[in-house]
């Protein structure tokens, strides 16, 4: 069993990371200016996308998709992925960003060969924007500054690759230079004209005040204050313990449930889930959940849903659980993050703010299964209710949406 990759086959090189059983079997060879090839089990194959789909088939079948539906969209994102050129790039990269809205990664709730193919083959694009169009795409920003991170500098580097330094920020506008104050005089040429013309400029202001009055100073232009960089935190986000009082599964789509959930308001909220796959409906009803209660309202297959109950992935992405509050807390408890106590969350999350978009790369499990957020100094602030840990059942070091 042998392949042979082309020198500048990132994504390639990069999915070796994903699949480490590979590493040890196959005999590779790099090769410049040629298409990479594959020979495993009797079955040959080149391009990147036929290798990648073959590796893991055989080494990581999850890779390719759990269900055809899966399997078939991978394929079409890797097909939009092998296309080339920096106009095309552009395209691509809008593509995306629309496409991971409200998405952690491409196809599934895991990485599979869509993520690792297409930025291996996008990488370099990410490298010429600026940090204002990096904000404007902040999907693709946050999607992109995942994906890297989920393997190690070295994987990264011995696909020819290197970390992009993401700041989902918004980036500070550039301080106009105030206007150079008017010359006191002229040159020698503009004196000689001056006492003429301001004679004129006199009479005529005299004239249409009527001769009445002294000259009255203009008043000076108040400058606009500049605007404050916005911070974005993660107390923003209005986090609440809420009680699934009602759950069923939705009438026009087998993904997804639909809940009852009892927040300590006059009136239940109506909360669409995505977790049909993961949860049992029996393991859904009278669970105390985390929710996120200030997201714009959207409509999901017809069903409006007002919250988002918080979930952790596993890094595998085949398990998801919910977060869990701890014992003793009440529907209605404030949830927040260890060190931002007593903020107040923003009343809605403006979608142009991208303020979950910002704070959710930064949300996992620790090795202790502890709910909670990575700053940019990478310390870990627990998510709390009344000073005590949220938690899941198994999922450690996972993500959480």
């Amino acid at each position: 069993m042998s392949a042979t990759i082309s020198n500048n086959d990132s994504a390639l090189k990069l999915l070796l990371a994903f699949v480490p059983e590979a590493q040890k079997d196959l005999a590779v060879d790099s090769v410049a200016d040629q298409l990479s090839k594959l020979t495993l089990d009797g079955q040959q194959v080149e391009g990147t996308n036929s290798v990648a789909q073959l590796l893991a088939a055989k080494y990581n079948s999850a890779l390719a998709g759990n269900t055809d539906a899966e399997k078939a969209e991978v394929s079409q994102w890797l097909t939009m992925s092998a296309r080339h050129g920096q106009s095309e790039r552009q395209v691509f990269a809008q593509t995306i960003n629309e496409h991971l809205a409200g998405k952690t990664y491409i196809v599934s709730n895991c990485i599979t060969l869509a993520d690792i193919v297409v930025f291996g083959n996008i990488h370099a694009f990410m490298e010429t924007l600026s940090a204002q169009k990096r904000f404007n795409w902040s999907n693709f920003s946050r999607w992109f500054d995942l994906i890297q991170h989920s393997v190690s500098e070295d994987a990264l580097a011995r696909a020819g690759l290197k970390l992009v330094a993401i700041d989902l920020n918004a980036p500070t506008p550039a301080k106009k230079q105030p206007a150079a104050p008017a010359a006191a005089a002229k040159g020698a040429k503009g004196d000689k004209a001056a006492p003429a013309a301001e004679d004129k400029k006199k009479d005529k202001q005299e004239a249409q005040k009527g001769g009445k009055g002294e000259k009255k100073e203009k008043k000076e232009k108040k400058q606009p204050a500049a605007k404050e960089e916005l911070k974005i935190v993660p107390s923003m986000i209005d986090l609440r313990v809420g009680h699934i009082v009602n759950v069923k599964k939705h009438d026009d789509a087998d993904s997804l449930y639909v809940e009852t959930i009892e927040l300590g308001e006059p009136e239940p909220r109506t909360v669409v889930s995505g977790l049909v796959r993961f949860i049992p409906i029996e393991q859904m009803q009278n669970r105390d959940v985390v929710l996120v209660c200030n997201l714009k309202p959207a409509a999901m297959r017809g069903v409006k849903s007002f919250a988002m109950v918080l979930c952790a992935t596993s890094a595998d992405g085949n398990t998801v659980e919910f977060v869990e509050p701890p014992k003793g807390s009440k529907p209605g408890d404030r949830v927040y993050f260890e060190g931002f106590e007593g903020r107040e969350p923003e009343e809605l999350l403006k979608p142009k703010l991208k303020i979950f978009e910002t704070i959710q790369p930064g949300l996992f499990t620790d090795e202790n299964r502890e709910a909670g957020w990575y700053d940019e100094e990478k310390k870990f602030h627990k998510l709390l209710v009344n000073g005590n840990v949220c938690t899941t059942a198994t999922v450690a070091k996972g993500t959480l949406k």
